[in-house]
């Protein structure tokens, strides 16, 4: 949700490259937490985001 309001929030201010750069990392971050498998299914959410931060950090 937060992240549609920013991306609309981008656009209104005339910021395109900004609004597609928000939906580009939004869906990488899905991606990643899809292609986590287990980890994501299991609702253990917290091992599934500190391996999307250190992935995002070793970029």
């Amino acid at each position: 949700m937060k992240t549609r309001l920013t991306m609309r929030a981008a656009l209104a201010l005339g910021l395109p490259a900004v609004a597609r750069g928000l939906g580009r990392l939004k869906r990488m971050r899905c991606a990643l937490l899809r292609d986590a498998g287990h980890e994501a299914e299991r609702g253990n959410v917290i091992t599934a985001t500190v391996l999307v931060a250190l992935y995002v950090v070793a970029l």
